[in-house]
């Protein structure tokens, strides 16, 4: 009898985990996938069986949610790629800063959380508020400068671009960028550099032939998360789009989702463009995994 119960207390203590998984990851999951194959309306609705229909009206469909669909998947891959170079690139950079050896270096790796720290409505808000088109920063900087002639209405409408919510996100994901870049610089020896140094090689050989050959399985983890993390970005868009219309060109995948579902009453409809879009990460996920799962054995 002690040996049983020595047996399942470690499943017992794992209970509430598995449980909270079922909840909040596996019941979600599974309904999605039910309802993409269904015609329900709403929550609660009656759902009815109509197989791949939904799907079919995305790929194939005349209507405006086919339009809306290949408007959205373009939009998502400009989106996410656009995000992740900015913040890569952004990354590098402030990380590089960071790594030096510089007087209040604590002060400024503390600073730079900032954006991370801000509850993503509140720092949507914000930035909504910059953009106004009368008493936002933006608009009275850039022409304070000499950038634009008159005020321009960035966010909100429904022909605004997908562009100025870019800047966001890049500004948004900046911190997480950082920290993870800054990390994998801190575990270089600093004898590589100075024997670079030594040799005679420039700061931008250093970079290219000692801190980008070493960061490459940082640099492509980071980049694997942050895509799965603004591939699949919601609360940005939404805050910052019209409040009852779609702004097609500012509109992505989970943005077109939701107006499916909770809009238009098209909760089937909405379910199918989330698992299109769940599919399209995963293949994306599963060949840079297998790259670079074949890159560390080779290199083994």
């Amino acid at each position: 009898m002690n040996a049983l119960k020595k047996k399942a207390t470690p499943y017992f203590l794992i209970l509430p985990t598995i449980l909270a998984l079922i909840m909040f990851s596996v019941y979600p999951f599974v309904s999605g996938l039910w309802y993409s194959l269904t015609d329900i309306k709403f929550i609660g609705g009656v759902a009815n069986w109509v197989g791949l229909d939904n799907f079919q009206r995305l790929f194939t469909g005349t209507g405006s949610s086919a339009t809306y669909f290949y408007k959205a998947v373009l939009q998502n891959f400009q989106w996410t790629i656009s995000v992740i170079m900015g913040q890569l690139v952004l990354g590098y950079i402030t990380a590089l800063l960071l790594n030096e050896k510089l007087a209040g270096r604590g002060v400024f790796r503390t600073l730079i959380m900032l954006p991370w720290a801000i509850p993503s409505v509140v720092m949507a808000l914000t930035w909504q508020w910059m953009y106004d088109p009368f008493f936002g920063l933006i608009n009275y900087y850039l022409q304070a400068f000499g950038l634009i002639e008159q005020y321009q209405i960035w966010v909100g409408q429904p022909n605004s671009t997908i562009w100025p919510q870019v800047v966001v996100a890049i500004w948004r994901g900046l911190p997480f960028m950082s920290i993870m870049l800054l990390s994998g610089l801190q575990s270089i020896p600093d004898e590589l550099y100075e024997a670079a140094k030594i040799d005679g090689a420039s700061a931008f050989q250093r970079f290219r032939f000692i801190t980008l050959p070493l960061m490459r399985s940082v640099t492509i983890v980071v980049t694997m998360l942050t895509t799965m993390w603004w591939w699949n970005s919601f609360d940005i868009q939404k805050v910052m789009s019209p409040v009852q219309s779609l702004a097609y060109n500012s509109m992505t995948l989970p943005l077109l989702a939701w107006f499916e579902a909770f809009q238009w009453k098209h909760l089937g409809r909405g379910a199918a463009i989330s698992v299109v879009s769940l599919l399209i990460m995963f293949v994306f996920i599963f060949i840079n995994a297998r790259r670079e799962l074949k890159g560390n054995q080779e290199g083994a």
